[in-house]
């Protein structure tokens, strides 16, 4: 008997230590507007993980909000984008590049939407890379009058963990 207790004992100690993927239904993301996890997703429960994540929703909240001091506080000033070419550089642009930016979307954009579905995070001591697709949906005014633009895309973030804080260097 002390032999068969002894077995599940170790049997059900084992299977709890096991690690924790999470998911949309996770406490921490359940009530995320905007925002989930894809169910395929093998993320695993770290506190890094976690960490990364967090300056997503930052991200996704402040770029919906137009709220471009916030965005601002979340990028690198190392940041760099090649504008998804390699063949050109005119399209890359830095950190100093960023607030014209910022100011021509506040000028121009009516209202955005934007809907996260994360697919992977990967963190590597003071790197990370976050994978996700977006469906998004901005006004626009265009001489005067008000135009919609709508889509669905995938993204990766960059991130890099500078005096212990995760910043984004690239992929906005």
């Amino acid at each position: 008997m002390r032999l068969l207790t002894l077995f599940l004992f170790l049997l059900l100690g084992f299977s709890s230590c096991a690690p924790t993927h999470l998911t949309s239904e996770t406490a921490h993301y359940e009530n995320q507007n905007g925002f989930s996890i894809d169910e395929e997703a093998e993320i695993l429960d770290t506190v890094q993980n976690r960490e990364v994540i967090d300056i997503l929703l930052q991200y996704r909240d402040a770029l919906v909000r137009k709220d471009f001091g916030g965005l601002k506080r979340l990028i690198s000033t190392r940041y760099f984008d090649n504008g998804g070419t390699t063949n050109t550089t005119k399209d890359d642009y830095d950190n100093k590049a960023l607030p014209d930016l910022f100011e021509q979307l506040a000028k121009h954009t009516e209202g955005i939407k934007y809907k996260v579905t994360l697919k992977s995070v990967e963190v590597n001591d003071k790197i990370a890379f976050v994978d996700y697709e977006f469906e998004f949906a901005y006004a626009y005014k265009v001489g005067g009058e008000i135009t919609w633009d709508a889509g669905i895309d995938v993204n990766r973030l960059e991130l890099t963990s500078e005096n212990g804080e995760w910043k984004i260097t690239s992929g906005l």
